[in-house]
């Protein structure tokens, strides 16, 4: 099954539907999931694998990813922790946008333009768009499950060359947030993994979630931007 494009919970909504379709028609006893035309994927994929292995294993069948795109790595995978002072904003910007699918690719390119000042690598940029995709795509499936709600996106260019991304709604909050941060907790079905707040600590560098049920949920994210060699010559 060749896979192409951005694979986040708007793209992954369609997928699993061909996915199941594709079992159903042919019952195969081996499956390949070819990635190697997706050029975007957060934890969606995850849920995407999961269901392939879940319906094969019913088959008594087997699959094989392969060309999954590589997860940007930090140095030696260290991560610093950042003292917690109050940091001036140098810059920064606020958006607003309705709670649909299609609107978590426009979120994190959003986010990825406004940090672009920063002159992050491609990879800090991939983590960044990760990051943002699972913080909208949460507030899509579990703070506005039955209905439309707002979103808020604000970032900030901190002191120190430090991104700070927020994520806010006004959905129905989270009961148990160090439950909910647990790695493949979900109440989202199947087409969640469970991972989004495990990636979301992973590629950033500090992640802070305040959640009052029926009042919402904030995600606020910040991630250092390291100058490049030549700036520190």
């Amino acid at each position: 099954l060749f896979l192409q494009g951005e694979l986040d919970h708007h793209g992954a909504k369609g997928l699993l539907q061909r996915l199941d379709r594709e079992i159903e028609t042919a019952l195969p006893l081996r499956l390949t999931l070819d990635f190697s035309a997706v050029t975007f994927m957060d934890s969606s994929g995850i849920a995407v694998a999961m269901r392939a292995r879940q319906r094969m294993r019913e088959l008594g069948g087997t699959v094989r990813l392969v060309r999954v795109p590589a997860r940007p790595g930090s140095a030696n995978g260290w991560k610093f922790r950042e003292r917690r002072v109050h940091m001036r904003a140098e810059n920064y910007v606020t958006v607003e946008f309705l709670s649909r699918s299609s609107n978590e690719g426009f979120a994190r390119q959003a986010a990825a333009a406004f940090a672009a000042q920063l002159d992050p690598t491609l990879d800090e940029l991939g983590d960044i768009k990760t990051a943002v995709s699972e913080a909208v795509t949460n507030v899509i499936v579990h703070a506005y499950p039955e209905s439309l709600g707002k979103v808020v996106l604000k970032l900030r260019i901190l002191e120190g060359g430090t991104l700070e991304i927020v994520v806010r709604d006004w959905g129905r909050g989270i009961e148990d947030v160090a439950r909910a941060r647990e790695p493949l907790y979900t109440t989202g079905g199947e087409e969640r993994s469970g991972m989004g707040f495990t990636i979301m600590e992973s590629f950033m560098d500090r992640l802070t979630v305040k959640s009052v049920p029926g009042r919402g949920t904030t995600v606020t994210m910040r991630k250092r931007i390291s100058p490049r060699a030549a700036q520190r010559r």
